[in-house]
This record gives C-alpha cells, structure tokens and sequence, in this order.
C-alpha cells in the first residue's frame, strides 16, 4: 500500500538504507512467536539488522555511521517495525539514542566511546525511579540506582541514564536531567520484562550500585537552548540546542508509525480471501462497512504521518532559523506526536475489531501489532492524553503540566 511519499526528500544513500529496510520486513515477520517466547531478539536477527546498517542511523559519519535526517530516520525505522514491533522499537531507541548522544556529548568523549572496534548502541532511561548519588572528586558516585524501562538494554554497549529520579525533577523549579554515559558492563540488568506488548523489546529494569562516573560522562540538560544560536554553529551541531525535542521524534514516534502502515497492509492483503463468519459474505472486500472502515483506517494513518511531517518540518525551520519556538509551537510539537500515536493505535483497533474471532490468536500477525502498538502508545512521550492536556491548557493561557515544558518556559518567543 503507498505511504505518503517522502522520498523525493531523502538522499540516494538514505533511500537504499529503506531499502534495506524493507527487504528485511519478510524475514523479521518469521521471528515473531520466538522473540515473544524468548522475550529478547535473537542474536542472528540484530547480526542481520546490524549487517543492514540499522543500528548507525543516527551515527556520525565519522564513526562510520550514515548521519542520516530525522525524517530518513523515521521513514527507515518505521519500515522495520513493518517487519517485528519489538525489533523496530529496539532500532528505534538504539538509533534515537545513538542520535542525541552525539549531540550531548563533548568530541573528546564521543571519541573515546566510538572509535572502537565494536559497533556503539545506547540504550537510555530519562528519568530514574529512585537514584542516591553524590558528588565526589571528579565526578559522581552512584551508591544506588534503579531505572525502568531500559528498551534496547540487552544489545547495548553503553546507557545513558539520568541521575535526577522523579521526586527530584517534581520539586525543581528548573527540572532538568543529569545524563550519565555508563558502559553496559556496570550495570546489572534486572530480568522483569513480562509483559503483553514489545515483549522483545527486553525493556528491563536496569540497576547499578557504587558506580563511580568520571565528570567529563556527565551531561546536565536544562532542557531547553543552551548559551548559544543555532546560527553560530554548523553542519549537524546546529540541531545541539534542540536535542529534547528531538528525544521527542526520535526515541518515540516510528515504531508506533510503522506497527500502523503493517497492520493496514496485512488487513488489505487478507480481505479478499476472508469471509464474514454467520453472513453470506465471501470476502471482506467488497463489503461496504469494509469497505468504509479501511478507507477511515488509511486516513487516520496517514494524518499521523501528516502531524509528524509537520513536527520535523517546525524543528527544521528553527534550527535553519535560529528563531526560538513559541510556547504555543512547542506545546505543538509534543502534541503532534502524542496525537499521531493515538491516531495510529485507533487505526489498528479499528481493524481488528473487523477481522473475526480469529484475531485473538497469537499467531496472527494483527494480534501482535495490536499488542505491540497499545504498549507503544502508551509510552511517556506518546501519550495522547498528556499532549492533548498540555496543548489544551496553553491554548487556553493555563501554565502548561509537561515537565520538558516547564523545563523550556524562560527560553520561549515572547
């Protein structure tokens, strides 16, 4: 089924990376009943990913990553998660990390990180559940840390954890987050991702206890622009002072995207043959409510490409710019996303609620992508009502409640 087209606005380079993308869909769909059972995605299926070229996505170039856009990003990751949710979460995290590292982390330690053999994935946890650290000389002991949910984990070589937990970002006045580049090796992953949706997503808890963190890994986010214009900088360092608005598309939005383009597809290539149990329909297709509720599914998908088109086409004025966003366009981003999220999973409810009893089957795909996409959409950063609340408030001259809000209110457009 034709997506909206964005490829007259990637590269060559980005273009066969989609590609790439799209041949895999195939043999992902066969992993899924094991990376369910499994709960974790098989080390053959992140070779294949990683021989794809999946996981340097949002790696610099001079790493040996393909520093694609955020719009290539987006279109590439939401085609793998045509293919499995739980992969496509994975690639999506690793990559939107990976991405945002690069942008917050100083040479010298993207440097010491990177140029390495092995291939570099991060995994991230942006607020932690309970977090006990000093300041000591040179830098930062964590005497105990638990951060949930921590997506990408068990393929990652290093996390980025924020140090503040949520009864510290609720009490500032400023929230901001305290980031933490940890080698994988010191922290202990707790094995507690038994859940209904991404199942191999293997989102587990992580912990760490007496870590010590040398000052230069330590990156304190205000979240909002930093001390300098875009304008000043160049090449890909002049999206550094938006890089929580791009957390917001890159570590969120694709999977959710692609779960919905999968689900349409599959109920499209089914109907013709599928018939509706206790009717004389032979098959779904040419049935006018069938009909109807497809064309209402396509529609609401592609309005979700729509809202995240619109997203990354207002971060890309303002970073080419140098403009500061308005509280009003700000609040309007964080919305678009939620929005695009919630109307993704009611395209897919919709079509499972026409596919029969046999939906229910764990081995039907729809069932997985129904499960895979609730979990998706409920995520903190694509929770629709949260982005609804917080539009609706500031439309309306009310405070907004969205802590990476708050944290960004001095810095706004007057």
């Amino acid at each position: 089924m034709a997506n909206l087209s964005t490829n007259h606005q990637l590269t060559a380079h980005e273009q066969q990376l989609l590609r790439n993308a799209t041949e895999l869909v195939p043999y992902l769909q066969k992993f899924a009943a094991k990376i369910d059972e499994d709960r974790h995605i098989p080390d053959e299926v992140i070779q294949k990913v990683s021989e794809a070229g999946l996981f340097k996505l949002g790696t610099l170039k001079k790493y040996g990553g393909h520093e694609v856009s955020i719009r290539a990003m987006v279109e590439i990751i939401s085609e793998v998660a045509k293919g499995n949710g739980s992969v496509g979460w994975v690639v999506q995290i690793i990559n939107g990390n990976n991405y945002n590292a690069s942008l917050s982390l100083s040479s010298e330690v993207l440097d010491s990180i990177f140029n390495q053999d092995e291939e570099v994935r991060f995994c991230s946890v942006l607020q932690a559940r309970k977090a006990v650290v000093k300041k000591v000389d040179g830098g930062y002991l964590v005497e105990k840390g638990f951060w949930g949910f921590g997506s990408g984990s068990k393929h990652a070589t290093h996390a980025l954890l924020n140090l503040m937990d949520m009864k510290s970002l609720q009490q500032s006045e400023n929230p901001e987050m305290m980031l933490a580049v940890v080698p994988m090796n010191d922290v202990t992953i707790v094995d507690d991702w038994y859940t209904m949706s991404l199942k191999g997503s293997a989102s587990n808890s992580l912990e760490m206890k007496n870590v010590f963190i040398p000052e230069h890994y330590v990156i304190r986010q205000d979240m909002s622009h930093q001390n300098f214009s875009p304008v000043e900088l160049k090449g890909r360092d002049r999206y550094r002072p938006y890089v929580n608005v791009i957390t917001a598309i890159t570590t969120g939005i694709s999977a959710i995207l692609g779960l919905a383009r999968g689900a349409l597809e599959f109920f499209v290539e089914k109907a013709p043959c599928k018939g509706i149990t206790m009717t004389t329909h032979t098959s779904q297709a040419n049935v006018g409510h069938i009909q109807y509720k497809v064309g209402l599914a396509a529609m609401k998908v592609e309005s979700a490409h729509l809202h995240i088109s619109r997203t990354i086409e207002n971060l890309e004025h303002h970073v080419q710019s140098g403009e500061k966003f308005s509280l009003k366009e700000f609040a309007q981003i964080q919305t678009d996303i939620t929005y695009a999220a919630m109307l993704c999973w009611e395209a897919v409810d919709m079509l499972v609620a026409e596919s029969g009893g046999s939906v229910i089957a764990d081995s039907n795909r729809l069932s997985g992508i129904f499960r895979d996409i609730r979990g998706g959409a409920n995520h903190a950063l694509t929770t629709a009502s949260t982005g609804l609340e917080l539009y609706g408030r500031v439309l309306m001259g009310v405070p907004p409640q969205h802590i990476m809000t708050l944290g960004v209110a001095t810095h706004f457009e007057k």
